[in-house]
């Protein structure tokens, strides 16, 4: 029997967090209670640095989810298998501060 579209989408970020069968949509339970919170395709993780976050949307591009990609240096573009969507570009600065994470 096929997996689903969800089934699919949770084997493949499971094993690129190398978690095999857990549960991606948990809270991540680190000890930093620090991070940022309920950002875009978290899945309830919390981030304690935009890289982590970037990283983690890099990883979900994999199923069709959207992410930045970094194009130059501190210049990002959001990637997204919409063929007629607006082309986005932001800094490092203005993702930091969309995203609240301090400087």
């Amino acid at each position: 029997m096929e997996k689903s579209n969800t089934e699919k989408v949770k084997a493949a970020m499971a094993a690129s967090a190398g978690q095999k069968g857990a549960d991606i949509g948990a809270v991540d339970s680190g000890e930093d209670d620090q991070g940022v919170a309920d950002l875009p395709f978290s899945r309830g993780k919390t981030f304690t640095s935009l890289d982590e976050y970037l990283a983690h949307l890099k990883e979900g591009g994999a199923v069709d989810l959207p992410w930045w990609r970094e194009i130059q240096p501190g210049v990002y573009e959001y990637v997204t298998n919409k063929t007629d969507a607006e082309r986005k570009t932001a800094t490092r600065e203005e993702l930091m501060e969309r995203f609240g994470f301090a400087r």
